[in-house]
């Protein structure tokens, strides 16, 4: 139960009178740094907290990774009804399709601290990995952006050979690698995104999902809460009135789409604008795309009431804050490696030009210092009763076993033990008593 105080006791208690609210919103990273010694120098002003340490009871050391975030409220549910199954398209702007075999997968995560950087071919984004508590590297872990990736590099340091296990481990930054031999490039550089060959065809619809792009051909755009169609067909372009202008949105997640493939659901809508049916043409990339959603925010789908699909500064609830793995900023697991898969999937800042990461997180509107991912009030408290009935049962069973143990067991005068139940055991008085005459 001491134990338990400092691990459980506090913490829940912390959390339980945190003003946290269980409703969710919608964090933006913008921006994860590493500082490279976790404990506070005197007089050096140095914020050192980490948004997630291994082992909650001892104070972390080492390297310290601080994520901060852009925190809003959630924009709007919306589906997309009567959509031509034929004519929705995918392009996977980040190189990486998910239906992709295991093998080609790996070729775009590569980790040096198992000696996969020796072959290393083209522009790589390195980043270093979490300390483990013993305060050792787990290694880069480079991500290939070859395909991805269109750069002007001009400045390069001397090159690394990564031809051994531990050569590279502690590759940082953009590197641009022939066969293992990389170098790392330093700015000024310009990169840009080549996602090109986006299929805009006979498409009306065009829906950002970060580095995802879906284009589709629908007939009607529905608020869900309020069933109210949002992009009706009444509306018109200005080059072609015969046609809707075409709708672009940004969601955060495309749920599951049913068998006939004809209705798509869209949650957390924002930025929703009107573009000319034949903006893109056939076919385009994603520097244009970007570009073109900018520059269209002066044209809002909801330009009166700025309710469905609003603009994300309309939303903003803080500009910027600290991320938390939850209230403690650390957890206990350290065989599953959690935080080093915490600031993998949400220490997306763009910094590689990729999309940022967004991902739901909880907040008090009284606490603007940091925000947590992790809070659920139920099983907060459901910890809390385990951890205080079980020590208590414990303790509880163990006492009343010592004192019946006093009760039951006797100690003879010649040493032995005896048990002596209820009352007193007229056999033993008759052997002490004869034991006693002995003696005499």
């Amino acid at each position: 139960m001491v134990y338990l105080t400092v691990a459980v006791y506090m913490p829940s208690y912390r959390t339980l009178n945190s003003g946290f609210s269980e409703n969710t919103v919608m964090c933006t990273t913008i921006l994860n740094k590493t500082v490279q010694n976790c404990e506070d120098p005197p007089g050096s002003g140095l914020a050192t907290w980490s948004s997630c340490g291994e082992w909650c009871l001892s104070k972390s050391s080492g390297t310290c990774t601080q994520i901060y975030v852009a925190v809003r409220r959630n924009g709007s549910n919306i589906r997309l009804e009567k959509c031509d199954p034929a004519a929705f398209d995918t392009k996977y702007c980040h190189g990486i399709d998910p239906k992709m075999k295991l093998v080609a997968l790996c070729l775009y995560f590569l980790r040096c601290i198992n000696g996969d950087c020796s072959a290393l071919h083209g522009i790589f984004n390195c980043t270093m990995g979490p300390g483990s508590p013993t305060g050792e590297t787990q290694g880069a872990v480079c991500k290939n952006l070859t395909s991805v990736l269109s750069c002007n590099l001009t400045t390069t340091d001397s090159p690394i050979m990564c031809n051994t296990r531990k050569a590279c481990l502690k590759l940082d930054g953009l590197y641009e690698c022939t066969y293992g031999n990389c170098a790392k490039v330093r700015p000024p550089f310009k990169c840009e995104k080549r996602c090109i060959s986006i299929n805009t065809e006979n498409k009306d619809i065009m829906i950002r999902q970060g580095d995802i792009i879906y284009t589709a051909k629908c007939d009607r755009a529905v608020d869900m809460e309020s069933e109210l169609e949002i992009w009706p067909r009444s509306l018109k372009s200005l080059s072609k009135p015969d046609r809707r202008p075409m709708l672009m949105m940004f969601c955060t997640n495309l749920m599951e789409v049913p068998q006939d493939a004809t209705t798509y659901t869209l949650s957390d809508c924002f930025n929703g604008t009107l573009l000319e049916p034949d903006h893109f043409g056939n076919f385009t990339n994603i520097t244009y795309v970007v570009q073109s959603h900018h520059e269209s925010s002066e044209r809002l789908l909801d330009a009166v009431e700025r309710k469905f699909a609003p603009p994300e500064p309309d939303l903003i609830i803080y500009n910027e804050t600290n991320l938390y793995i939850n209230h403690e900023a650390c957890v206990n697991t350290l065989v599953l490696q959690e935080c080093e898969k915490f600031h993998v999937e949400y220490g997306g800042d763009g910094k590689d030009l990729r999309s940022q990461s967004r991902f739901q997180c909880y907040y008090s509107p009284n606490n603007t210092e940091f925000v947590v991912l992790r809070f659920s009030r139920i099983r907060t408290v459901m910890e809390l009763m385990i951890a205080a009935a079980v020590p208590t049962t414990l303790a509880i069973v163990s006492c009343f076993t010592l004192v019946l143990c006093t009760r039951i067991i006797h100690v003879g005068d010649d040493s032995h033990f005896y048990f002596q139940c209820c009352g007193a055991d007229a056999k033993a008085a008759l052997e002490k008593e004869a034991v006693e005459a002995m003696a005499l």
